[in-house]
Protein backbone atom coordinates (compact mmCIF):
# COMPACT_ATOMS: atom_id res chain seq x y z
CA UNK A 1 0.00 0.00 0.00
CA UNK A 2 3.25 2.46 0.27
CA UNK A 3 3.06 2.18 -3.29
CA UNK A 4 0.00 2.81 -3.96
CA UNK A 5 0.04 6.09 -1.80
CA UNK A 6 3.39 7.20 -3.27
CA UNK A 7 1.64 7.35 -6.48
CA UNK A 8 -1.02 9.27 -5.39
CA UNK A 9 1.39 11.42 -3.34
CA UNK A 10 -1.27 10.32 -0.64
CA UNK A 11 -0.52 10.31 2.81
CA UNK A 12 -2.56 6.81 3.34
CA UNK A 13 -3.88 3.73 1.24
CA UNK A 14 -5.88 0.82 2.44
CA UNK A 15 -7.71 -2.00 1.42
CA UNK A 16 -10.75 -2.68 3.05
CA UNK A 17 -13.08 -5.37 3.80
CA UNK A 18 -17.07 -4.80 4.47
CA UNK A 19 -18.00 -7.91 7.29
CA UNK A 20 -20.80 -7.72 10.46
CA UNK A 21 -18.73 -5.28 12.45
CA UNK A 22 -18.34 -2.60 9.82
CA UNK A 23 -16.15 -1.58 7.69
CA UNK A 24 -12.04 -3.25 8.79
CA UNK A 25 -8.84 -2.13 7.58
CA UNK A 26 -6.63 -5.51 6.35
CA UNK A 27 -4.36 -3.82 4.59
CA UNK A 28 -2.69 -0.21 5.18
CA UNK A 29 0.09 1.72 4.34
CA UNK A 30 2.81 2.47 6.64
CA UNK A 31 3.62 5.92 6.18
CA UNK A 32 3.82 8.70 9.16
CA UNK A 33 0.72 10.09 7.87
CA UNK A 34 -1.24 6.79 7.93
CA UNK A 35 -3.65 6.97 10.66
CA UNK A 36 -5.19 3.50 10.71
CA UNK A 37 -3.70 0.03 11.04
CA UNK A 38 -4.71 -3.65 10.13
CA UNK A 39 -7.83 -4.71 12.47
CA UNK A 40 -9.05 -1.23 12.80
CA UNK A 41 -12.52 -1.18 12.49
CA UNK A 42 -15.30 1.66 11.39
CA UNK A 43 -18.43 0.76 12.73
CA UNK A 44 -22.01 0.58 10.97
CA UNK A 45 -23.25 3.69 12.11
CA UNK A 46 -20.05 5.92 11.52
CA UNK A 47 -20.67 7.94 8.28
CA UNK A 48 -16.97 7.33 6.64
CA UNK A 49 -16.41 7.01 2.84
CA UNK A 50 -15.83 3.51 2.55
CA UNK A 51 -19.42 3.00 3.84
CA UNK A 52 -20.57 4.63 0.91
CA UNK A 53 -18.50 1.99 -1.94
CA UNK A 54 -20.02 -0.53 -0.10
CA UNK A 55 -23.28 0.63 -0.14
CA UNK A 56 -23.47 1.66 -3.86
CA UNK A 57 -21.07 -0.45 -4.70
CA UNK A 58 -19.63 1.87 -6.65
CA UNK A 59 -16.46 4.55 -7.07
CA UNK A 60 -16.17 7.34 -4.94
CA UNK A 61 -14.54 10.24 -5.36
CA UNK A 62 -14.32 13.25 -2.73
CA UNK A 63 -12.39 15.89 -3.99
CA UNK A 64 -12.98 17.88 -0.80
CA UNK A 65 -15.10 17.15 1.36
CA UNK A 66 -15.21 20.53 3.46
CA UNK A 67 -17.48 21.68 0.21
CA UNK A 68 -19.60 18.50 0.42
CA UNK A 69 -22.29 18.07 3.67
CA UNK A 70 -22.26 14.57 3.37
CA UNK A 71 -19.25 14.00 5.58
CA UNK A 72 -19.20 16.89 7.86
CA UNK A 73 -19.68 14.27 10.61
CA UNK A 74 -17.49 11.76 9.14
CA UNK A 75 -14.74 11.26 11.51
CA UNK A 76 -11.91 10.33 9.10
CA UNK A 77 -12.47 14.27 7.97
CA UNK A 78 -13.24 15.51 11.34
CA UNK A 79 -10.73 13.94 13.87
CA UNK A 80 -7.98 12.70 11.17
CA UNK A 81 -8.59 15.87 8.47
CA UNK A 82 -8.50 13.03 5.61
CA UNK A 83 -10.12 15.92 3.17
CA UNK A 84 -10.30 13.89 -0.41
CA UNK A 85 -11.18 10.10 -0.48
CA UNK A 86 -10.81 7.92 -4.05
CA UNK A 87 -11.82 4.47 -4.01
CA UNK A 88 -13.05 1.62 -5.37
CA UNK A 89 -15.44 -1.25 -4.42
CA UNK A 90 -13.33 -4.88 -4.29
CA UNK A 91 -16.15 -7.40 -5.83
CA UNK A 92 -16.42 -11.37 -5.18
CA UNK A 93 -16.95 -13.11 -8.12
CA UNK A 94 -20.95 -13.56 -7.42
CA UNK A 95 -21.24 -9.63 -7.02
CA UNK A 96 -21.34 -9.13 -3.47
CA UNK A 97 -19.17 -6.54 -2.32
CA UNK A 98 -15.58 -7.90 -0.76
CA UNK A 99 -14.67 -4.34 0.35
CA UNK A 100 -12.88 -1.18 -0.56
CA UNK A 101 -9.56 -0.37 -2.60
CA UNK A 102 -9.08 3.46 -1.36
CA UNK A 103 -6.50 6.41 -1.27
CA UNK A 104 -7.03 9.53 1.54
CA UNK A 105 -5.41 12.65 1.24
CA UNK A 106 -5.45 15.57 3.53
CA UNK A 107 -5.70 17.90 1.13
CA UNK A 108 -7.96 18.44 -1.92
CA UNK A 109 -6.87 17.07 -4.80
CA UNK A 110 -7.84 16.78 -8.74
CA UNK A 111 -6.92 13.65 -9.72
CA UNK A 112 -6.50 13.03 -13.69
CA UNK A 113 -8.22 10.49 -15.49
CA UNK A 114 -4.96 8.38 -15.92
CA UNK A 115 -5.12 7.98 -11.80
CA UNK A 116 -8.16 6.60 -11.50
CA UNK A 117 -7.19 4.32 -14.27
CA UNK A 118 -4.27 3.03 -12.55
CA UNK A 119 -6.14 2.69 -9.49
CA UNK A 120 -8.71 0.19 -11.35
CA UNK A 121 -6.10 -1.71 -12.72
CA UNK A 122 -4.55 -2.55 -9.16
CA UNK A 123 -8.37 -3.17 -8.29
CA UNK A 124 -8.63 -5.23 -11.21
CA UNK A 125 -5.39 -7.46 -9.59
CA UNK A 126 -7.24 -8.27 -6.33
CA UNK A 127 -10.85 -8.64 -7.55
CA UNK A 128 -8.59 -11.29 -10.04
CA UNK A 129 -6.86 -13.03 -6.55
CA UNK A 130 -10.35 -12.69 -4.53
CA UNK A 131 -11.85 -14.98 -7.79
CA UNK A 132 -8.97 -17.52 -7.54
CA UNK A 133 -9.47 -18.01 -3.99
CA UNK A 134 -13.48 -17.97 -4.40
CA UNK A 135 -13.07 -20.90 -7.01
CA UNK A 136 -10.49 -22.95 -4.77
CA UNK A 137 -13.12 -22.15 -1.82
CA UNK A 138 -15.92 -23.59 -4.10
CA UNK A 139 -14.47 -26.69 -5.33
CA UNK A 140 -13.62 -27.57 -1.35
CA UNK A 141 -16.04 -30.52 -0.74
CA UNK A 142 -16.65 -32.02 2.46
CA UNK A 143 -14.19 -34.26 2.31
CA UNK A 144 -12.08 -30.55 3.77
CA UNK A 145 -13.95 -29.92 6.73
CA UNK A 146 -13.88 -31.66 9.94
CA UNK A 147 -17.40 -33.01 10.48
CA UNK A 148 -17.41 -32.50 14.56
CA UNK A 149 -16.26 -28.67 14.51
CA UNK A 150 -17.20 -27.84 10.87
CA UNK A 151 -13.53 -25.74 10.19
CA UNK A 152 -10.56 -27.11 7.86
CA UNK A 153 -9.59 -30.22 8.67
CA UNK A 154 -5.65 -31.02 7.98
CA UNK A 155 -5.96 -31.83 4.24
CA UNK A 156 -8.39 -28.44 3.87
CA UNK A 157 -5.92 -26.60 5.81
CA UNK A 158 -2.86 -27.98 3.72
CA UNK A 159 -4.68 -26.97 0.13
CA UNK A 160 -5.35 -23.53 0.95
CA UNK A 161 -1.71 -22.94 2.79
CA UNK A 162 -0.09 -22.32 -0.51
CA UNK A 163 -2.76 -20.04 -1.97
CA UNK A 164 -2.89 -17.68 0.70
CA UNK A 165 0.80 -17.70 0.80
CA UNK A 166 0.80 -16.76 -3.16
CA UNK A 167 -1.54 -13.96 -1.85
CA UNK A 168 0.77 -12.96 0.79
CA UNK A 169 3.41 -12.65 -1.38
CA UNK A 170 1.83 -10.50 -3.90
CA UNK A 171 0.22 -8.06 -1.14
CA UNK A 172 3.45 -7.64 0.76
CA UNK A 173 1.39 -9.06 3.65
CA UNK A 174 3.32 -10.64 6.53
CA UNK A 175 1.09 -14.01 8.40
CA UNK A 176 1.66 -15.44 11.24
CA UNK A 177 1.35 -19.28 12.13
CA UNK A 178 -0.61 -20.19 15.33
CA UNK A 179 -0.57 -23.28 17.11
CA UNK A 180 -3.13 -24.41 19.62
CA UNK A 181 -3.14 -27.03 21.86
CA UNK A 182 -5.88 -27.86 24.35
CA UNK A 183 -4.51 -28.45 28.07
CA UNK A 184 -5.99 -31.42 30.16
CA UNK A 185 -8.20 -32.61 27.45
CA UNK A 186 -7.41 -36.28 27.93
CA UNK A 187 -8.59 -36.45 31.61
CA UNK A 188 -12.13 -34.48 30.71
CA UNK A 189 -12.91 -37.01 28.11
CA UNK A 190 -12.17 -39.73 30.69
CA UNK A 191 -13.88 -37.68 33.34
CA UNK A 192 -16.78 -36.85 31.69
CA UNK A 193 -17.15 -38.83 28.63
CA UNK A 194 -16.45 -38.42 24.92
CA UNK A 195 -19.68 -37.00 24.11
CA UNK A 196 -18.97 -33.91 26.53
CA UNK A 197 -15.10 -34.04 25.06
CA UNK A 198 -17.05 -33.31 21.22
CA UNK A 199 -18.97 -30.15 22.54
CA UNK A 200 -15.54 -29.12 23.56
CA UNK A 201 -13.99 -29.48 20.62
CA UNK A 202 -16.79 -28.11 18.76
CA UNK A 203 -16.83 -25.34 21.23
CA UNK A 204 -13.28 -24.02 21.00
CA UNK A 205 -13.56 -24.36 17.19
CA UNK A 206 -16.23 -22.23 17.10
CA UNK A 207 -14.82 -19.60 19.44
CA UNK A 208 -11.91 -19.69 17.20
CA UNK A 209 -12.93 -18.95 14.33
CA UNK A 210 -15.13 -16.53 15.78
CA UNK A 211 -12.15 -14.69 16.94
CA UNK A 212 -10.20 -14.54 13.33
CA UNK A 213 -11.11 -12.69 10.88
CA UNK A 214 -12.78 -13.80 7.74
CA UNK A 215 -9.51 -13.74 5.80
CA UNK A 216 -8.01 -16.41 7.97
CA UNK A 217 -7.61 -20.06 8.00
CA UNK A 218 -8.55 -21.68 11.02
CA UNK A 219 -8.35 -25.95 11.14
CA UNK A 220 -8.53 -29.23 13.06
CA UNK A 221 -4.93 -30.59 12.70
CA UNK A 222 -6.18 -33.38 14.79
CA UNK A 223 -7.32 -34.44 18.25
CA UNK A 224 -7.19 -31.18 20.31
CA UNK A 225 -4.86 -29.77 18.25
CA UNK A 226 -5.69 -26.41 16.11
CA UNK A 227 -3.54 -24.39 13.48
CA UNK A 228 -4.59 -20.92 12.16
CA UNK A 229 -2.98 -19.09 9.24
CA UNK A 230 -3.57 -15.26 9.91
CA UNK A 231 -3.21 -12.20 7.53
CA UNK A 232 -0.90 -9.98 10.28
CA UNK A 233 1.34 -6.79 10.46
CA UNK A 234 1.44 -6.64 13.54
CA UNK A 235 2.52 -8.07 16.84
CA UNK A 236 -1.28 -6.52 18.49
CA UNK A 237 -3.44 -8.04 15.69
CA UNK A 238 -2.16 -11.50 17.03
CA UNK A 239 -2.65 -10.98 20.64
CA UNK A 240 -6.04 -9.32 19.97
CA UNK A 241 -7.01 -13.21 18.32
CA UNK A 242 -5.97 -14.31 21.69
CA UNK A 243 -7.72 -11.58 23.97
CA UNK A 244 -11.10 -12.44 21.56
CA UNK A 245 -10.33 -15.86 21.79
CA UNK A 246 -10.49 -15.31 25.95
CA UNK A 247 -13.18 -13.27 25.87
CA UNK A 248 -15.24 -16.36 23.96
CA UNK A 249 -14.16 -18.81 26.57
CA UNK A 250 -14.73 -17.37 29.37
CA UNK A 251 -18.70 -16.21 29.11
CA UNK A 252 -19.42 -20.13 28.63
CA UNK A 253 -20.71 -22.13 32.12
CA UNK A 254 -22.01 -25.02 30.26
CA UNK A 255 -18.63 -27.32 30.20
CA UNK A 256 -16.18 -28.21 32.09
CA UNK A 257 -13.53 -25.50 32.33
CA UNK A 258 -10.32 -25.94 29.87
CA UNK A 259 -7.14 -23.90 28.62
CA UNK A 260 -5.23 -24.15 25.88
CA UNK A 261 -1.54 -23.66 24.79
CA UNK A 262 -0.77 -21.77 21.86
CA UNK A 263 2.32 -21.02 19.56
CA UNK A 264 2.92 -18.02 17.21
CA UNK A 265 5.27 -18.08 14.12
CA UNK A 266 5.76 -15.10 12.02
CA UNK A 267 6.18 -15.26 7.97
CA UNK A 268 7.89 -13.23 6.05
CA UNK A 269 5.95 -12.79 2.32
CA UNK A 270 9.31 -12.60 0.54
CA UNK A 271 9.94 -16.13 1.70
CA UNK A 272 8.45 -19.39 0.36
CA UNK A 273 7.77 -22.20 3.42
CA UNK A 274 6.53 -25.82 3.37
CA UNK A 275 4.25 -25.78 6.03
CA UNK A 276 6.09 -29.50 7.20
CA UNK A 277 9.09 -27.54 7.71
CA UNK A 278 7.39 -24.59 9.61
CA UNK A 279 5.22 -27.44 12.27
CA UNK A 280 7.85 -28.24 14.24
CA UNK A 281 9.39 -24.64 14.89
CA UNK A 282 5.39 -23.43 15.93
CA UNK A 283 4.82 -26.60 17.73
CA UNK A 284 7.88 -25.90 20.08
CA UNK A 285 6.98 -23.12 20.98
CA UNK A 286 3.63 -24.19 22.20
CA UNK A 287 4.31 -27.06 24.25
CA UNK A 288 7.18 -24.35 25.49
CA UNK A 289 4.07 -22.34 26.57
CA UNK A 290 2.77 -25.49 27.86
CA UNK A 291 5.91 -26.68 30.28
CA UNK A 292 5.84 -22.69 30.96
CA UNK A 293 2.34 -23.37 32.64
CA UNK A 294 2.90 -26.37 33.95
CA UNK A 295 5.94 -25.02 36.33
CA UNK A 296 3.64 -21.66 37.60
CA UNK A 297 0.98 -24.11 38.30
CA UNK A 298 3.61 -26.96 40.53
CA UNK A 299 4.91 -23.82 42.11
Amino acid sequence: MDTVAEMFHAPAAFINQANTKGIEVLIASELPTTRYSPGHIATIDQNVYSHYVVQKNQLLYVPDASQDPRWHDNPEFQDDHYISYLGMPIIWPDGDTFGTLCVLSDVVTQYPATYLKVLNVIRDVINADLAHMYRENQLLNQSYLDPLTKIYNRRGFEELFEKNQQLALRLGRKMVLISFDLDGFKPINDNYGHITGDKILAFFATSLKSSCRGSDLVARWGGDEFLVLAHSETEQLENSVLLRLDEHLAHQNQLPKFDYSVGMLQLDPATHYELDSLLPSVDARMYHHKRTKQTKQRQ
